[in-house]
């Protein structure tokens, strides 16, 4: 009995895209042995999971902390490249840093609803617990069509990591809507990350992990759609793969190198990537941090383009926060497949990102992003707005408007969006 998704049951766009809800006529491109035939699937599909669904992803990762002078993400995180389960320093953080307070004086220290549960459960030291809940109301149009509504229950996972001295180990479990996640354990059940790990000192500047881990690689945030995450699959949805991975969190330099082995919940093994991702961060002052990242990868049969397949990803990232009201993010990559027999499709996926804390709590946020899959391709982009505030301990609301143009095969699809999300954390 094998565990997980099977491909060959299941529609490579459904696959690829947990939630969507609509598609271009004629959506599935059948394969023709031609190039334009690999570079359509390709981009076909990518256009059904951006369509379906723009919103944020699973796990809190918010880049611009940096904006308080964190680069790093091992204190907060037990994550150490960030994202997931919360340590107690960053729980307090959370609570002093990222929700409003309604008084005129700040609190110098972090209130008891900051612990786990709202401060009703107080684990012993050595055991990490959380828990997430996210859920989503999206209306969206593609440009000819009717406007759609639809409410999508996007996570509920529970986490915990139980350490005995340098030993880690880490795992999630939770449920969605669809039994097609690439995280799936069985049917709509869930493994975001399950992993084993050893820390070599007491701020695990040096941490060792093997198991399901999300891959080391650019701007870890929350928008998993966004074309930078999944032009190189490396978002922190539901893309994690199996592997061993090495992280160093120093005061100046941080990174993490990851062998990948491949998604062991997805069968059969022809459609598993095997190589390398991994990315490096210099803190060049106090708010500017500047990155490279570096992803190789094959596969004997790849999911979107089904044929054998080498894809690369190279790329530069920053993050800058000139004043502490404003944090910028960027992020450019070369994305290249080499599909056996034919020339390689090279392109490129870029991202601008603002973050505006108008007052403690209360986000503006906007994007620009592009995507070119190839020489010959027309470029897709898109752009979004929006707010978001955390407005108590443990909860925030988020607000959306996102307009894109997506270039698929010889064709152009244009849709709009607005979402509202509602996110509560244990």
């Amino acid at each position: 009995m094998s565990l997980g998704v099977r491909i060959d049951e299941v529609p490579s766009e459904k696959y690829h895209s947990m939630h969507y809800k609509s598609r271009p006529t004629d959506a599935r491109v059948r394969h023709n042995g031609s190039l334009t035939s690999h570079a359509a699937r390709l981009c076909l599909i990518l256009f059904t999971l951006a369509l379906g669904l723009s919103y944020s992803s699973t796990a809190h990762a918010y880049s611009w902390m940096i904006r308080h002078g964190y680069t790093g993400c091992v204190t907060c995180h037990a994550d150490p490249s960030g994202a997931g389960l919360l340590m107690p320093y960053g729980r307090a953080q959370s609570d002093l840093l990222l929700r409003t307070h309604y008084t005129s004086d700040m609190p110098e220290e972090a209130a008891k609803s900051s612990g786990t549960l709202w401060g009703l459960l107080t684990p012993p030291d050595w055991l990490l617990l959380g828990g997430q809940f996210r859920a989503l109301g999206m209306t969206s149009k593609s440009d000819g069509q009717k406007w759609t509504s639809n409410v999508v229950l996007m996570q509920a996972d529970l986490a915990a990591e139980a350490r005995w001295g340098g030993l880690r180990v880490n795992g999630s479990i939770g449920v969605v809507q669809s039994s097609a996640s690439r995280a799936s354990l069985f049917g709509s059940v869930v493994s975001r990350e399950h992993w084993v790990g050893y820390a070599f000192d007491d701020d695990a500047y040096y941490l060792v992990r093997a198991g399901r881990i999300n891959l080391p690689y650019g701007l870890r945030i929350i928008e998993h759609t966004m074309f930078v995450r999944q032009a190189t699959r490396t978002d922190i949805n539901d893309t994690q793969q199996h592997g061993v991975a090495f992280a160093y969190s120093g005061q100046l330099i941080r990174g993490e190198i990851m062998g990948i082995l491949g998604n062991y919940q997805l069968s059969p093994d022809a459609y598993r990537e095997r190589g390398y991702s991994g990315y490096a961060e210099l803190k060049a002052a106090e708010r500017v941090a500047i990155g490279l990242s570096s992803l190789v990868t094959h596969a004997q049969r790849d999911v979107y383009l089904q044929t054998a397949d080498t894809r690369q990803a190279h790329g530069m990232f920053a993050r800058v926060s000139p004043w502490s009201a404003l944090v910028l993010m960027a992020e450019a990559d070369l994305v290249v497949h080499s599909p056996q027999g034919f020339n390689a499709l090279t392109g490129y996926a870029s991202l601008l990102q603002a973050d505006v804390e108008a007052l403690q709590g209360l986000h503006l946020t906007g994007a620009a992003e592009s995507y070119k899959q190839q020489a010959g391709f027309g470029q897709s982009w898109a752009l979004w707005a929006g707010t978001g505030w955390f407005f108590a301990p443990h909860a925030d609301v988020r607000l959306d408007f996102m307009r894109r143009s997506d270039v698929v095969g010889n064709g152009r699809f244009d849709s709009t969006a607005v979402l509202a999300q509602m996110h509560v954390f244990l």
